[in-house]
């Protein structure tokens, strides 16, 4: 016979044979959602691509997806990769799942390749991220490769990049903002000239059903989904005037919404123009409200004030545009990154309106990126006094790369610099009279500021100085004037004041040391 006989010593040599194998081999599950691999090597190559070439800072292709692999760590914590010599490891718990030769540090094809396979691997014996939603890795990748840039710079998945678009050049809509409540979609504002307002829709009234479905306790962007649609499609709504009347039924046909930015009104002689956002609309929506005033109403108007307070931005070709409506000539701003195209400087066209009225600005310290660069081209060339706290100080620009995935990353890639000379970023605005820390009547307060002059000027004149003194310097300017986030009554009333008392008006003008050249590169 020459069957092998089993001796318990072989018996026992064969069990701990067995224990090892197990010990070393994970788990190999069944992931629960498929991922979409072909599209993924996709997007992680443009995604990787376009950081490492457009981003402030030079980054390489390698580090980028290193930190994105290690981001699946947020998704399972047993997760970890290693660079073990020339090679790139990933991990579950202590042991190896996977091992592969590293890529160029440059070849963002081979790392997403790399990425998209770490992706497989890991879900295979991660329970976590076998059941990981595709949206989910692909936001847990991006966001590690994101933390090493700065807090502006993100990623959007595609639901969040649509919203995003809708902002920034509108949507399929009939023209209302609303809030949920438990009967449905109570109207808070309706678009002049949507189809909302040529439908008779008004402020207050409450839309029960869309197409026939209920409205009741349902979520606020979910009842949004419903309303929204194809421009030239049609939505059938429900609608109470009043609570307790009764419902009325209208088809209304969708249209193209931009969302409104500028509301203007007249207090006594004064224009105020408070501006919300910059989007693709908004200078020609602010030049449409002034023209008609400043055509017909043009001798009882004494001064425009601009509201920029708690503006958060949005677009830079809009607030160009903006800022050009109030300069003749000059520059408005610079842009300065480490990709050629985004150098630009933007100047101002000779279009001015209203160059005879004197002009208010008003900020705070949630006054950011687009507001900024208003409130500072106004400033440098003395065309407006700025009142209130320093602005926020966010000073660069953002460029959106469309992913394959339909979602997008939001880049930083260059820096604002004002007519001045200064870079906004991490500085602001400074106001000539400082709200946040100025107490007393108007008349005081005014008086309190011509009667600084010569510390507001070296105030001033340090501010434009201070890519000299780095962030240490920038600190201690911005706490001159403390960034405040209120929008205080008494704001207004100065404007009005100086706008009606046109020696003060000049006087607090008079402060402000003048820029060398507005042509400056």
């Amino acid at each position: 016979d020459r069957r092998m006989k089993w001796r318990p010593g072989h018996l026992a040599a064969a069990a701990a044979l067995w224990l090892a194998a197990c010990a070393a081999a994970p788990p190999v599950t069944q992931p629960v959602h498929t991922f979409p691999e072909i599209e993924a090597r996709q997007t992680f190559s443009v995604g990787y691509r376009q950081i490492s070439d457009r981003y402030l800072e030079k980054l390489s292709v390698r580090s980028l997806a290193i930190e994105g692999i290690k981001g699946l760590n947020a998704i399972d914590p047993e997760f970890s990769i290693a660079e073990r010599g020339e090679d790139i490891v990933i991990r579950s718990g202590s042991r190896d799942v996977r091992q592969w030769p590293a890529p160029g540090a440059g070849d963002a094809d081979a790392w997403s390749r790399l990425t998209v396979d770490a992706i497989a691997a890991a879900r295979r014996h991660s329970p976590g991220l076998g059941a990981a939603a595709t949206e989910l890795l692909y936001e847990s990748v991006f966001e590690g490769s994101i933390s090493l840039l700065d807090s502006f710079s993100r990623y959007s998945g595609a639901e969040k990049a649509k919203r995003n678009r809708e902002r920034r050049s509108g949507f399929g809509g009939i023209g209302i903002r609303f809030s949920a409540k438990p009967e449905g979609a109570h109207i808070t504002e309706v678009f002049d000239g949507a189809p909302a307002a040529r439908a008779m829709l008004l402020q207050g009234d409450i839309i029960t059903h869309v197409d026939g479905q209920s409205l009741a306790d349902i979520p606020r962007q979910r009842i949004a989904k419903l309303i929204k649609g194809a421009v030239g499609s049609t939505v059938e709504l429900r609608f109470m005037r009043a609570k307790g009347a009764e419902p009325i039924e209208i088809s209304i046909r969708r249209a193209r919404i931009i969302a409104p930015t500028v509301y203007l009104k007249q207090e006594g002689g004064v224009l105020f123009a408070r501006i919300k956002g910059f989007n693709k609309r908004t200078s020609k929506q602010l030049s449409g409200l002034l023209a008609p005033v400043l055509k017909h109403r043009r001798d009882s108007i004494r001064g425009i004030v601009l509201d920029l307070r708690s503006n958060p931005g949005g677009l830079l070709s809009q607030a160009v545009k903006v800022a050009d409506l109030f300069l003749g000539d000059g520059r408005i701003v610079s842009t300065k990154g480490r990709h050629p195209a985004s150098l630009h400087a933007y100047n101002a066209h000779a279009t001015e309106v209203a160059r005879d009225l004197p002009m208010v600005v008003l900020i705070n310290g949630r006054s950011a990126s687009a507001s900024e660069i208003v409130a500072a081209a106004l400033q440098d060339h003395e065309r407006a006094l700025v009142i209130g706290s320093a602005s926020f100080g966010k000073g660069t620009v953002q460029t959106v790369i469309a992913l394959p995935n339909k979602g997008e990353l939001i880049l930083t890639w260059s820096r604002f610099i004002t007519p001045s000379g200064y870079v906004l970023n991490g500085l602001g605005v400074p106001p000539y009279i400082c709200t946040s820390v100025l107490s007393g009547t108007v008349p005081e307060m005014v008086d309190a500021t011509v009667s600084n002059a010569p510390n507001l000027t070296r105030m001033l004149e340090r501010w434009r100085g201070s890519a000299k003194g780095g962030l240490a310097e920038k600190k201690r300017l911005k706490s001159i004037c403390p960034a405040s986030d209120q929008r205080a009554d008494f704001d207004g009333r100065i404007a009005e004041y100086l706008i009606a008392n046109r020696d003060a008006y000049q006087r607090v003008l008079s402060l402000s040391p003048t820029i060398a050249s507005a042509e400056k590169p």
